[in-house]
């Protein structure tokens, strides 16, 4: 049989390796390689560095793979957090975050009944709560008054946008009823915006909500 030249061997080297060459051809690399010592070590090199690199590297990639999922599952288990913190605090906002509804002479009517009961009627859409206070003593005018201050509040949940999510809560009129003992007492009504917490920690005074007030009813 002819000599096979080692070039042609070489060069045929990385088929045979991948077996992707004819039978007759693997023969003929087979019986090469038995006697030539320069493909044989030609042979060896080349699978060294087609193989024992990827073996090499295989603990490392899966050490990447394993940490990649621990990753994810951490991101996984933050976003399930963070949007769990989101879809409550957009419920404590709709239904528990309350600010003062504007006024306006078609909101409220207060008055006087004839058993000196002072009642004061809504006629907006809906309310969360109302804010009153105890008759507190004022110079206004030079005349000495006692006044209470009022105001209705409302959720986004009670605003007439709160069709959006439930449209069978509009009422027509809502009263509120002052103590009979404090009803005697009140000379003035007043709708205004305040916060107790604020007048505690010194941030607002009843002088100033009193200048800020709306008047709706006095005797």
């Amino acid at each position: 049989m002819k000599e096979v030249k080692c070039t042609i061997i070489q060069d045929v080297l990385p088929l045979y390796m991948d077996e992707v060459v004819s039978q007759d051809t693997k023969e003929m690399v087979d019986q090469h390689l038995q006697h030539c010592e320069k493909c044989q070590k030609e042979y060896e090199t080349m699978k060294r560095n087609l193989y024992i690199p990827v073996e090499k590297n295989a603990p490392i990639i899966k050490k990447i793979n394993k940490k990649w999922r621990k990753k994810k599952v951490i991101i996984s288990f933050v976003s399930i957090f963070v949007t769990a913190i989101i879809l409550f605090g957009v419920y404590a906002y709709i239904f528990y975050y309350e600010r003062v509804i504007p006024y306006s002479k078609n909101l409220i009517e207060i008055e006087m009944q004839n058993d000196n009961q002072l009642v004061s009627h809504y006629y907006g859409k809906s309310y969360s709560s109302v804010n009153e206070t105890l008759p507190k003593s004022f110079e206004i005018d030079g005349v000495k008054k006692n006044v209470s201050f009022i105001a209705y509040r409302e959720t986004f949940a009670d605003s007439p946008s709160r069709s959006l999510i439930n449209n069978e809560k509009n009422h027509n009129e809502q009263d509120y009823i002052w103590e009979f003992s404090e009803s005697e007492n009140i000379d003035a009504v007043y709708y205004v915006d305040y916060e107790i917490e604020d007048i505690s920690a010194k941030k607002d005074t009843w002088e100033s909500i009193l200048d800020r007030a709306v008047l709706i009813w006095e005797k």
